[in-house]
C-alpha cells in the first residue's frame, strides 16, 4: 500500500482575497496497497499473519470505531480559520512552490489507514499494555490490539470507529462534536462510504446533523452571528448514531473495547500539536468557555498552552465517554446522557429537545455509482453531500482523455487548467440547486448531472480560448452558503473492504461553547443552511433548496469516496477536509492519479487550483507557474 500522510495545510491565492488555508486530503489507494500516510505503521508485514476471511470485515469495523472516537476527541483544531502562524512560513514569491510535504510514500502489502494524527495511526502498530480499571475490559483491549496488529484492520468498521474516536482527542478538528477537540468533542456530522469486497457493493452512511423540530426558515432574521455562534446555531448531532448504526450493521468486537484507547487519554492526556495551537489562536472566544479555557489557556501567562504541552480532556467529557462506552452509541439519543445533554442545551437557550435526539436517524443509503473508464467505478455519497458535484466534474473532464501529456508543457498545463476550472464552475453552479433529498425532488437532477451525456453537453459549452465572469453563463442565479472545515480518514482492510469517512462540527470549536454537564463542544452546523435575507457578496439571493426546515439536513461539501477497478477491488479510498474546497481537491487528486499517471504523493503535494463560482475568481496555490497563474486569474 503506497502510504504517506500528515500533509501540510494548503494555501490558495486569489486576485482579491488573502491566502486561504486549505486542509489536507486523506487518500488510500490499494492498487498496490499504496497510500498517503503518516508513516506510523510497521514496515514488517510478517508481523501480520493471515486470518480467516469471514472475520475480517467485522474486525475492520472494530478498528474503524476506535479511529472514529479518537479522531473525534482529537478533532478540535483542524478546520477553517486564519492560520497566522503558517503565514509566517510562506515563501515571499507565490510563484515559488512550497517544499514537498514531509509525508513519505510507503508501501504495505495488506492494509493501511490514513489520518492526520500520528497517535491515531499508531493504533494498529503498537501492542502496549492496557490501563483500564476493569480487568475484563483490559483483556478485551489487549485482544483487540492484537487483532489489529495481527490482522492489519481486518474489519474496517471496527477500525474506523476506533481511529475516529482517538482522532478526535488527538487531532482536534474544528468540525467535530462529542468526541472531538477544537471542533467539537464529538463530531456532529458524518458521511461515510463503505465498500464490502465480498459483496462488491458500496454503501453510504448519512449521519449529517438535522435542524431541530422547533427550527424555522427565518429563525435567524438575517442575523449571521446567531447562525454561526451560540445556542441557536447548534444542530441535532448525528455522528455517534451514524457510528453506532455502522457498528451494528458490520461491527464485531466488543463496543467498550473499541473506545478503550480513547478513554486512556483521559488518564494520560495528549500532547498539543502545532495545528491545535493554531486553531486556538484563531478562536480566542473559547477563553470565555470555562471548560475549554481550563484545558487550553494559561491565565498566569495570558496565553494558550504552547505546542508540546500535555493537556487532558475535561472531566465532564471523560465521564460522557465512559457512559457511551458502557451503554452504547444510543446513550446520547435515548439514554440518561440524552437527558443531561438536553438540559445543558436548554440551560443556554438551545431549541433542541429530547424528542429531537430520540427521533434522529442515521441512514444507510445507496451511493452514486459512476463509470470512469478503464473499468474504474466511483462510489460517492448522494446529497446532501457533494458526491454529485464530484461525479459531475469527473464526467465533464473524462471526455478530454487526459494523460500525462496534458500537463507536460506550460501551454499544455494552461489549457488543461482552463478546462478543469470551467468544469468546476459548471459543477458548482449545479450545487446551488442541491439540498436534502428528503425535502426536495432531486431524482431527475441527479440522474441528469451524473450522466455521461450531460458531461458531454457541458464539455461542448467549454470554450478553450475564452471564459465568462457572468454566473448566469454557468446556470447559477442563486447561491448556497459555503461550509467549512472537516476531518477525514481513509482505511483499507486486508480482505479488500474499505471505508472513506468525513466528519465535522463546522467552524473552529463549532458554536463556541461546551455543555456544562456532558463536556461536549457544540457544533454550529445551522450555519450551513441558507437563510432568507442573507445575501452573498454579490447581492445574490440564497437558494431556497437549502433553507431551514425541521428535521432537514443542510448541504455539505463532504465527498468521502471509493474507486473500484474492473475486478471489484478497491483502487482508491479518498476524501478531504477544507469546506467547499473538498470536492475540487478530491477531483484533482483523483484525475492526477488515474489520468495523469502521478504517484499518490505527487498528486497530493502538487499545487492545486480551485473555483466555486461564488466568488467569481480562480484560486491557485503556490507553485503554479507564472504564465498559468496569469491565465487563470
Amino acid at each position: 500500500m503506497e502510504h504517506s500522510t500528515g500533509l501540510h495545510r494548503r494555501h490558495f491565492i486569489s486576485t482579491h482575497a488573502d491566502d486561504i488555508p486549505m486542509d489536507t486530503i486523506r487518500l488510500v489507494s490499494p492498487i498496490n496497497r499504496f497510500a498517503i500516510f503518516q508513516g506510523n505503521f510497521s514496515s514488517d508485514d510478517d508481523d501480520y499473519p493471515e486470518k480467516p476471511y469471514k472475520l475480517r470485515t467485522k474486525l475492520i469495523i472494530a478498528a474503524l470505531v476506535i479511529l472514529v472516537f479518537l479522531s473525534a476527541l482529537s478533532g478540535y483544531i483542524i478546520g477553517s480559520g486564519d492560520y497566522k502562524s503558517w503565514k509566517a512560513s510562506e515563501p515571499p514569491d507565490p510563484l515559488v512552490p512550497l517544499l514537498p510535504s514531509p509525508s513519505k510514500l510507503h508501501v504495505f502489502q495488506k492494509a493501511a489507514v490514513c489520518t492526520d494524527s500520528p497517535q491515531c495511526s499508531q493504533i494498529g502498530r503498537h501492542n502496549k499494555p492496557a490501563s483500564h480499571t476493569n480487568k475484563s475490559v483490559n483483556k478485551q483491549i489487549l485482544h483487540h490490539r492484537r487483532a489489529l496488529v495481527q490482522s492489519r484492520f481486518e474489519n474496517i468498521i471496527d477500525a474506523h470507529a476506533t481511529f475516529f474516536d482517538e482522532y478526535d482527542y488527538y487531532n482536534f478538528d474544528h468540525d467535530k462534536h462529542i468526541f472531538s477537540g477544537h471542533s467539537g468533542k464529538q463530531r456532529t456530522k458524518k458521511e461515510m462510504t463503505v465498500y464490502i469486497k465480498s459483496e462488491e457493493k458500496a454503501y453510504t452512511v448519512n449521519a449529517r446533523e438535522t435542524a431541530p423540530a422547533a427550527a424555522t426558515e427565518d429563525m435567524f432574521h438575517g442575523n449571521y452571528h446567531k447562525a454561526s455562534k451560540g445556542p441557536l446555531s447548534v444542530g441535532v448531532p448525528g455522528e455517534l448514531r451514524g457510528l453506532w448504526t455502522a457498528y451494528k450493521r458490520w461491527g464485531k468486537l466488543p463496543w467498550e473495547s473499541l473506545l478503550a484507547p480513547t478513554l486512556e487519554i483521559c488518564n494520560n492526556g495528549f500532547v498539543m500539536s502545532k495545528a491545535m495551537y493554531d486553531g486556538l489562536e484563531s478562536a480566542p472566544f473559547i477563553k470565555n468557555d470555562p471548560q475549554l479555557s481550563k484545558q487550553y489557556y494559561n491565565p498566569a501567562k495570558g496565553q494558550f498552552h504552547r505546542p508540546g504541552t500535555t493537556v487532558k480532556p475535561s472531566e465532564a467529557l471523560c465521564n460522557t465517554l465512559h457512559r457511551i462506552a458502557e451503554k452504547g452509541g444510543d446513550e446520547l439519543y435515548n439514554g440518561s446522557l440524552a437527558n443531561d445533554f438536553v438540559e445543558d442545551l436548554n440551560r443556554v437557550g438551545s431549541i433542541i429537545t429530547a424528542d429531537d435526539l430520540k427521533n434522529y436517524e442515521a441512514k444507510i443509503v445507496e451511493p452514486l455509482v459512476v463509470h470512469l473508464g478503464n473499468g474504474d467505478i466511483l462510489h460517492a455519497p448522494p446529497p446532501p453531500s457533494s458526491g454529485v458535484i464530484l461525479v459531475n466534474i469527473l464526467n465533464i473532464l473524462q471526455g478530454y482523455n487526459f494523460t500525462s501529456k496534458s500537463i507536460n508543457t506550460t501551454d499544455d498545463k494552461i489549457l488543461t487548467y482552463h478546462r478543469i476550472l470551467e468544469a468546476f464552475k459548471y459543477s458548482y453552479a449545479t450545487r446551488t440547486k442541491l439540498g436534502d433529498p428528503l425535502f426536495l425532488d432531486l431524482k431527475e437532477l441527479i440522474q441528469n448531472v451524473t450522466s455521461s451525456e450531460y458531461g458531454a453537453s457541458i464539455r461542448l459549452r467549454i470554450n478553450d480560448t475564452a471564459t465568462s465572469n457572468n454566473t448566469d453563463t454557468y446556470g447559477a442565479t442563486q447561491y448556497n452558503k459555503p461550509d467549512a472545515g472537516t476531518a477525514h480518514i481513509s482505511i483499507i482492510g486486508i480482505n479488500g473492504d474499505a471505508v472513506s469517512v468525513t466528519s465535522s462540527i463546522n467552524f473552529y470549536y463549532g458554536a463556541g461553547f461546551t455543555t456544562h454537564t456532558t463536556g461536549i463542544v457544540m457544533n454550529n452546523v445551522m450555519d450551513d443552511f441558507s437563510s432568507p435575507g442573507i445575501t452573498n457578496y454579490f447581492g445574490l439571493q440564497p437558494s431556497p433548496a437549502n433553507f431551514i426546515a425541521p428535521g432537514k439536513r443542510p448541504l455539505s461539501s463532504m465527498s468521502p469516496s471509493i474507486i473500484t477497478d474492473q475486478n471489484g477491488n478497491a483502487k482508491m479510498v479518498i476524501g478531504a477536509s477544507g469546506g467547499t474546497k473538498i470536492t475540487t481537491a478530491v477531483a484533482l487528486v483523483t484525475m492526477r492519479k488515474l489520468w495523469f499517471g502521478q504517484t499518490i504523493k505527487q498528486a497530493v503535494d502538487e499545487a492545486r487550483i480551485h473555483h466555486q463560482i461564488f466568488p467569481m475568481i480562480a484560486e491557485y496555490e503556490y507553485g503554479i507557474t507564472e504564465v498559468s497563474s496569469q491565465s487563470t486569474s
